[in-house]
């Protein structure tokens, strides 16, 4: 149970996270989204980068109701301990939000 920062709005969130997958679903009063948290370490620029990807239905009272799709969203943070060990790499998104965050510049 949470909320989510949507245009300066405070919308309330209930979902479920399941840490073995990775996986994570939610409901708000908008949409109902289930994808999966991924995370890429780069420990040159002590940066963890944080990767949200899967699918969002909108539901009533949003205008667009009944659509779906795929949703993508990315941020990072300070990375605080050692890397965490992944042999997946980042789809582009997370260096284009880095750049767009820091000015290309590491930390």
């Amino acid at each position: 149970m949470g909320t989510v920062n949507f245009r300066g709005n405070l919308i309330p969130i209930n979902g479920y996270w399941n840490e073995i997958a990775k996986q994570i679903s939610f409901d708000s009063p908008y949409a109902t989204y289930s994808g999966n948290l991924t995370m890429f370490d780069d420990p040159t620029t002590r940066i963890r980068h944080l990767v949200l990807s899967g699918r969002v239905t909108m539901k009533p009272p949003s205008l667009l109701a009944g659509r779906n799709g795929t949703w993508v969203a990315t941020t990072d943070t300070s990375l605080t301990g050692p890397a965490v060990s992944s042999s997946d790499l980042p789809p582009v998104g997370v260096f284009l939000t880095s750049n767009i965050l820091h000015s290309g510049l590491g930390r």
